[in-house]
C-alpha cells in the first residue's frame, strides 16, 4: 500500500532532467582521468601496436577529442531544445498534467546525460594531456562513447515521436494504470461487507493539518505501529489524490489517555503542491479524461481521440468492476483493527470517469455510442455488488439523449445500444425504450 520513506524521497530524487543526467556527467568526469592513467601504464601498448589503423598522432589524438567534445555541445543543446518543443506540444494538445510523465522519462534523462558525460569525458582528457603526449585507449573509449551517444540520439528521437503521438501516449498511460490496479489488488486483501463494522462509533480526536497540499502517499505503516503502541484506531480522512486545506482533519484518533501521537499521524502523510501518480490512481484515470475532454472541445474536435481514450479507459476501469476494491482496513499481525485508510472506492474511480466523459459527449451521438459500447464491455466482467454502478450511468445517458439529440432516428441508435448494454449488465433493470429516448 505504501513505500517506505527511503524509497519515497529517493524516487522524487531521481525525477526530472537534474539527477541522472548529472550523474552520467560525472562519470564522465571520473573516467576521464582514469582513462589518461591507463594509458601512461603502457599496459595495453603492445596490443594497439598489433593493430596499425589504431595509430594516431599527438595532433590527430587532441583533435579527435575536440571534435567529439564541441559536437556532442552542440547536440545535447539540440536535445534540450527538442525536449521543450515536445513538452509544449504534449501541454496544448494531448494535457498539461502529461508533462510530469514526460520529464520522468528514462530516454530523455539518459540521452542528456550520455551526451553531457562524453562531451565531460573528452573535455577533461583535453585538459590533462600533455602536448606530445598520445592518450590512445581515452581517444578509443571517446570514440566509443560518441558512437554510443550518436545510435541513443537516433532512439532518442524515435522515443519523442512516439510519445506526441496520442494515440501512443494514451496507451502507455493505461498500461501504467492498469500496472498500478494490478500491483494494488495483488497486495491487499478484497474489501469485505464486515470491514466497516470495525469503525469506532465515537467521533474520535481530530488531528490537523500544518500545512496545505496534496496528499502523496500515506505511510500506514508509521500509522499502524501507533495505533498498536497506542492500542487505539486511526481513522484516516486523507488519502492519497485529496487536497488538503491547513488546520482542517486528516484524521481522528480512537484511542484512551491520548496514547496515540497526532504528530505521527501527520508525519506518515506527504502532502507537496502537484499531485503524484504514484500511490494515487485516480490521478492516471484523469489523465486519460483530461485527453478525452480536451478532444471533444470546439478548439479541437477530435471524437476519435476521444474514442481511443475512452476505449483503453474501459480496459483499466473493468480491472477494478472485475476484481473489487481492497479493503479500506488494515489490521495488525494480531488480527485486531488498527487503521482505516480508503485507497480505491469503485463507484468513485468509474464515476470519476464516465460522469466527465458523458457531459463531455452530451449531443455527439459516435462518442456517445462508443460509451455506452464501452459501459456494454465493462459489463461483462462486473461483480455483481457493482452492477449497479453501471445500471446508473446507462440510465443517465439515455436521459441526456432525450434531450440533448433531437434527431428520432439518432435517438433509437442509442436507445438500441442502451438496451444491448443493459442485457450484458447482471441483474439488469429497464431503461428508457426506443421511443422514450
Amino acid at each position: 500500500m505504501e513505500k517506505s520513506s527511503i524509497l519515497l524521497r529517493l524516487r522524487r530524487t531521481v525525477r526530472g532532467f537534474l539527477f541522472v543526467p548529472a550523474m552520467l556527467a560525472m562519470l564522465g568526469l571520473v573516467f576521464a582521468p582514469v582513462a589518461v592513467w591507463v594509458d601512461r601504464t603502457d599496459v595495453f601498448t603492445p596490443a594497439f601496436d598489433l593493430v596499425p589503423f589504431l595509430t594516431i598522432s599527438a595532433s590527430g589524438a587532441r583533435a579527435v577529442l575536440g571534435t567529439i567534445a564541441g559536437a556532442t555541445m552542440t547536440v545535447i543543446s539540440l536535445v534540450y531544445s527538442l525536449t521543450l518543443v515536445v513538452f509544449t506540444l504534449a501541454a496544448g494538445n494531448i494535457g498539461p498534467r502529461l508533462l510530469e510523465t514526460f520529464s520522468d522519462n528514462r530516454v530523455n534523462q539518459s540521452t542528456i546525460g550520455l551526451l553531457g558525460g562524453t562531451f565531460l569525458y573528452s573535455l577533461i582528457v583535453l585538459y590533462v594531456v600533455g602536448e606530445t603526449e598520445v592518450p590512445r585507449i581515452a581517444v578509443a573509449i571517446a570514440i566509443i562513447l560518441a558512437t554510443i551517444s550518436f545510435f541513443w540520439v537516433v532512439y532518442f528521437v524515435h522515443d519523442t515521436a512516439q510519445r506526441v503521438m496520442v494515440d501512443s501516449e494514451i496507451g502507455r498511460t493505461q498500461r501504467s494504470l492498469r500496472a498500478a490496479i494490478e500491483r494494488l489488488l495483488d497486495d491487499e486483501p478484497h474489501e469485505a461487507a464486515s470491514d466497516r463494522e470495525a469503525l469506532p462509533t465515537t467521533p474520535g480526536r481530530a488531528v490537523l493539518s500544518e500545512k496545505s497540499g496534496y496528499v502523496t502517499t500515506v505511510q500506514t505503516h508509521l500509522l499502524q505501529s501507533a495505533a498498536r503502541a497506542g492500542d487505539g484506531f486511526v481513522r484516516m480522512v486523507a488519502r492519497p489524490g485529496v487536497f488538503v486545506v491547513a488546520k482542517t482533519p486528516i484524521a481522528y484518533l480512537h484511542d484512551e489517555n491520548d496514547a496515540i501521537k497526532p504528530q505521527v499521524v501527520r508525519d506518515a502523510v506527504y502532502l507537496e503542491d502537484v499531485r503524484a501518480p504514484d500511490g494515487d490512481i485516480q490521478f492516471n484515470v484523469h489523465l486519460n479524461v483530461e485527453i478525452a475532454l480536451r478532444a471533444l472541445s470546439p478548439g479541437i474536435n477530435d471524437p476519435y481521440t476521444a474514442i481511443s481514450a475512452l476505449d483503453h479507459l474501459s480496459a483499466s476501469l473493468a480491472m477494478v468492476l472485475q476484481r473489487g476494491a481492497p479493503t479500506s482496513l488494515i489490521r495488525d499481525k494480531n488480527g485486531t483493527p488498527r487503521v482505516w485508510l480508503e485507497i480505491l472506492d469503485v463507484k468513485e474511480i468509474v464515476g470519476t470517469a464516465l460522469h466527465s466523459l458523458r457531459r463531455g459527449a452530451r449531443g455527439n451521438v459516435m462518442v456517445l455510442l462508443h460509451l455506452i459500447a464501452a459501459i456494454g464491455r465493462m459489463a461483462v466482467v462486473v461483480r455483481d455488488e457493482h452492477a449497479g454502478v453501471l445500471h446508473q450511468h446507462l440510465r443517465l445517458i439515455a436521459s441526456d439523449a432525450a434531450h440533448s439529440i433531437g434527431n428520432r432516428d439518432d435517438r433509437r441508435e442509442i436507445a438500441q445500444a442502451l438496451r444491448k448494454a443493459r442485457v450484458q449488465t447482471p441483474g439488469h433493470s429497464s431503461l428508457a425504450s426506443a421511443d422514450e429516448t
